[in-house]
């Protein structure tokens, strides 16, 4: 194997070409100016190539220089991550996590997870602020969010999925005992439809089949409402049928309070992503967390 250079001649020649000067340069590294010329010589002699001009005013790059100075300052950059990341790995979290996630999500899946994280290192307390309302989390100061929907590409964000839900039709028991049990897709047209949404972006309902077969259903709100939450209550007090995500539903199916309507009907599968600035560094706490949440949660929830 050929001899690699050794990392402080590559300290030694970016921070002489950054600068412009043996001195600076030779100030930056801590160094001697006498020790960075030897450096770089001995570099330059490896490589077979010379890498700087040196005359009596001034410094400059060679072709060769030019061509070599990225690299090295990336090889520094990629040890000095990998170092920092091996640090941190052993580092206890601490401080205030503070998240956001929608108010059903949040409720229902996150709460739990967070209190078992918080027990696990109780050098972390959280701050969460659970609801429907798109937090600019950057903007805002949140650590992570938890939020529904294809990662989009952001400068700003890292979104990566950790998830994946979809939702169902239900109704309460006393609701189909009423007003009868649909046994087909036309049928909805003829229930009390309870319906996400608001006044101003009212959302169809988009199923398919377990064979992948896309139906629209043309919806008429009995009641719309923007908290799937408040859904929920509304279809287990019988009120009419809901599309709702199947984590918010699954207990209640379980224990018979609502019933699935055309089971064989559900939406596509959406992602759940977990979300947090752009940073070279994640904080422990945040780190953690986020290799928390990721085992806790399944890929069916």
């Amino acid at each position: 194997m050929e001899k690699l250079a050794d990392i402080g001649a590559l300290q030694a020649f970016v921070a002489v070409a950054d600068s412009g000067s043996f001195v600076e340069g030779a100030r930056r590294v801590g160094l001697s100016r006498s020790a960075v010329g030897k450096s770089i010589a001995r570099l330059e002699e490896l490589l077979g190539v010379r890498l700087l001009h040196r005359t009596t005013r001034r410094i400059g790059l060679t072709a060769d220089g030019q061509l070599f100075l990225p690299k090295a300052m990336q090889i520094l950059t990629d040890l000095e991550e990998a170092q920092t990341e091996i640090q941190r790995a052993g580092a206890v979290p601490h401080g205030v996590l503070r998240l956001t996630a929608t108010e059903a999500y949040g409720r229902q899946v996150i709460l739990p997870i967070v209190a078992s994280f918080l027990e696990r290192w109780p050098t972390v307390s959280a701050e969460t602020q659970f609801t429907d309302r798109v937090i600019d989390i950057v903007e805002e100061g949140y650590d992570v969010a938890i939020r529904f929907g294809a990662p989009s590409v952001s400068s700003d964000l890292i979104m990566r999925v950790v998830a994946r839900s979809s939702a169902q039709l239900c109704a309460s028991p006393d609701y189909l005992a009423r007003r009868g049990t649909p046994e087909s897709i036309d049928e909805l047209a003829n229930h009390q439809q309870l319906v996400s949404g608001s006044r101003h972006h009212q959302r169809t309902w988009i199923l398919q089949t377990r064979a992948g077969s896309p139906v629209s259903v043309a919806i008429k709100p009995f009641l719309l409402s923007d908290n799937a939450s408040a859904l929920r209550d509304a279809a287990r007090s019988g009120l009419g049928i809901a599309c709702l995500p199947r984590f918010l539903i699954e207990r209640d199916i379980e224990q018979g309070i609502l019933r699935p309507v055309l089971a064989e009907y559900s939406t596509a599968e959406f992602p759940v992503c977990v979300v947090y600035p752009t940073r070279r560094q994640l904080s422990p706490r945040v780190r953690h967390f986020i290799d928390w949440l990721v085992a806790q949660l399944s890929p069916s929830v």
